[in-house]
């Protein structure tokens, strides 16, 4: 199942797929914004959970600022 989350450091609308292939080898896998690096979530599964940008914010990070 497809879930969204909104990062809350860059603003980025972010979405990632929290399946399980094997329910009882399931665990908490924190997972990062892919913009930012920040750290919008855990999901409890038995994979990493891969997060994709639908959406980039409009807050900048220091890295935009930087570079």
């Amino acid at each position: 199942m497809k879930n969204t989350v909104t990062c809350s450091q860059c603003g980025a609308i972010c979405e990632y797929d929290d399946h399980s292939v094997w329910e009882g080898n399931r665990e908490h896998e924190d997972f990062l914004c892919p913009k930012c690096g920040n750290v919008i979530g855990s999901a409890f599964t038995d994979l990493i959970p891969i997060v994709t940008v639908i959406k980039k914010g409009e807050k900048e990070t220091k890295n935009e600022i930087i570079g």
